[in-house]
């Protein structure tokens, strides 16, 4: 008989099979809803799913021997049909169960837009302290810095809908929509570790941040796109492993999935978190020159200014919440290989004409930041330097993940 109601059976087992994935991989989708729902509606819905396959599994399972027990008698060419139309009935049953699921879901969350859409902010980082050590096997230049989040940030508004892939779209048509932006490849890379099938998103960038300035405008955009994904399909996944994935995508991104007051170590990879910076307001310059990181490393290995000094003063400064202590133990690596004739020194002059109580060159650069006590003295620095340099910004200094407060 055996060779006959077999078939029976293996819509059953095919159930079992796709519950018991459903709770080994459990960050995978497992309920194919018919229109996009949030990361908690989904949770809901796949267990929802997981419970009802277990028991109807059981149940189609049971139909299955009482029917065959019950026509056991008859000839095999009868059986046949039978048994194939009681494999049907299962897998229209198995079929019918998005209806209750829905009925679940609506009755739970009510009914949901047919789009979700987060919107974050990408701010500004500027190094209070980077020292550059020697090149390691890797190829990566060990690193010691002081990072803090400035509230000058692009805006990039993330939309999951059904259909259409990944899009990305800018407000600057010089900047690439493709693969090469890393704010794109931020998400491949989520949807790819998190197995999360993406059946469409859209990321919409407003940017404002200037381009190789040192402040971190890619790695902050990129950042900014992994957190609006993990609150759009993974709420529940921790902050540590999001921020460990965004180490595949920068030495930089890491911190920006963070924000606040952070010392960096490694090639940019070990965090630690510092006590925040006391209140302050920044101007950033941005001249019209443009250094870029490949080259800037190559001068400093070229003139082996390496420093391996530790941030023992900043931090001792930072957990003082002496601002002034603070501005004094600023110093960076990329700043002492430029030329004495670089605009950077005729710009941080001029901050320090107009008040700033220390100033700097940012990462790499070609930005360079000032750091003001009060609003008033930094708003009016800015428009004094906005004259001379079209691309000054300013911005107080935001702690933690108040940084990326959804918009």
């Amino acid at each position: 008989m055996l060779r006959i109601w077999w078939c029976v059976y293996l819509v059953p087992a095919l159930m079992l099979l796709c519950a018991a994935w459903g709770y080994l991989m459990p960050r995978r989708r497992l309920y194919p809803s018919p229109r996009p729902l949030t990361a908690e509606r989904q949770r809901f819905a796949d267990g929802q799913l997981r419970r009802m396959l277990w028991q109807f599994a059981l149940a189609f399972a049971a139909l299955g021997l009482l029917v065959m027990g019950s026509v056991r008698r008859l000839p095999s060419g009868a059986q046949r049909p039978i048994a194939y139309a009681v494999m049907l009935l299962q897998a229209v049953g198995a079929a019918a169960m998005v209806i209750p699921i829905e009925r679940a879901i609506r009755e739970r969350f009510g009914d949901a837009p047919a789009e979700q859409t987060v919107t974050e902010r990408a701010s500004a980082k500027v190094n209070l302290l980077l020292a550059v050590g020697e090149q390691r096997p890797d190829g990566y230049h060990e690193l010691v810095s002081v990072m803090q989040t400035v509230d000058v940030c692009d805006t990039l508004t993330v939309r999951a809908h059904t259909g259409g892939g990944l899009e990305l779209t800018c407000s600057n048509p010089d900047l690439p929509t493709d693969e090469s932006n890393l704010a794109y490849r931020a998400a491949v890379k989520f949807f790819s570790y998190t197995g999360i099938e993406n059946d469409g998103v859209s990321i919409e960038l407003q940017k404002l941040l200037p381009m190789q300035a040192g402040l971190g405008g890619g790695s902050a955009d990129a950042a900014a796109v992994l957190r609006a994904l993990r609150q759009l399909y993974a709420p529940e996944l921790p902050w540590e492993e999001l921020e460990s994935l965004a180490a595949d995508l920068g030495s930089d991104v890491p911190f920006c999935v963070r924000g606040g007051t952070v010392l960096i170590r490694g090639r940019g990879e070990r965090l630690a978190p510092l006590v925040p910076l006391p209140p302050c307001w920044f101007v950033l310059v941005k001249p019209p020159v443009s250094f870029s990181t490949r080259t800037m490393y190559e001068l400093i290995d070229r003139h082996r200014c390496y420093d391996t000094s530790g941030a023992d003063d900043m931090v001792t400064a930072l957990s003082a919440g002496d601002l002034p202590a603070v501005c004094a133990a600023m110093t960076n690596t990329f700043q002492r290989v430029l030329p004495p004739d670089s605009e950077i020194f005729a710009i941080r002059a001029r901050l320090l004409s107009l008040g700033a109580l220390g100033a700097m060159l940012s990462g790499s650069g070609s930005a360079v930041f000032g750091i003001f006590a009060d609003e008033e003295s930094a708003r009016m620095a800015c428009a004094a330097l906005r004259g001379t340099w079209p691309e000054t910004f300013c911005g107080r200094s935001l702690p933690g993940r108040q940084a990326f407060s959804h918009v």
